[in-house]
């Protein structure tokens, strides 16, 4: 092999290298480990203040949060305008939170039908969980178990990340090797094909085991939506 083919070769694996770590530096947000769900709240009435019954054509829901108070949202979906690029004009419809009850336990006299509430998730300030829930002539109450995110990853992951994106370079190029070797009898290329191909393995399996071991966690919450005094 030239001195030219060699360059070429080098220039494509670093090549390659850049793009697996940037590849994997992507997959950083959506590596979360999935934790069973929380268990479905128990059936209590919450302890809330009488008042007046509702208006015609509304329905009382009692909303109630298992960790405490909270900060329960209702959210209507509104159009929005955008330019479509042509001189027209399209529309699209976004999430538009109202708080209805600054903390939990609260009562919402409510318009029959279906209604998307609003809930927090913790660990996460910016996330708002949407549930649709029914109100009909029956006073009910729903009760929300939070879902929860936790995420204390450190060094490991980032090295795994690295690994990873190394290990699958290493692995591409001692595949690429391998066969040319094999194929024009090449001992040094032959060798150097199948430690690539086998370290690269290697330090692929333990980068995305370190990812897999020092990723974020997710619990998602659970409801519970029955009649008021059951």
């Amino acid at each position: 092999m030239t001195i030219l083919a060699l360059s070429r070769v080098a220039r494509r694996v670093l090549s390659s290298g850049a793009i697996a770590l940037f590849a994997a530096s992507l997959t950083l947000p959506a590596c979360v480990k999935q934790l069973p769900p929380a268990n479905t709240p128990e059936a209590i009435a919450p302890p809330v203040a009488s008042t007046a019954p509702p208006v015609s054509g509304r329905g009382r829901l009692v909303v109630d949060v298992v960790e405490g108070p909270t900060t329960v949202h209702q959210v209507r979906m509104q159009s929005q305008p955008v330019d479509a690029g042509n001189g027209r004009v399209s529309f699209r419809f976004v999430e538009a939170p109202e708080v209805l009850c600054s903390a939990s336990p609260c009562v919402a006299d409510i318009p029959f039908g279906n209604v998307l509430l609003g809930f927090p998730v913790v660990g996460d300030r910016d996330a708002l969980e949407i549930e649709l829930v029914h109100v009909g002539p029956e006073p009910s109450v729903y009760r929300r178990s939070l879902s929860v995110y936790h995420d204390d990853s450190g060094a490991v992951r980032v090295l795994g990340i690295i690994g990873t994106a190394l290990g699958g370079t290493a692995l591409a190029t001692g595949a690429a090797l391998l066969p040319v070797g094999l194929a024009k009898d090449y001992d040094g290329l032959t060798t150097a094909g199948a430690i690539s191909l086998g370290a690269g393995a290697a330090v692929l399996t333990l980068g995305i085991l370190a990812i897999r071991g020092d990723s974020p966690t997710y619990r998602a919450g659970a409801s519970n939506h029955y009649p008021l005094g059951r």
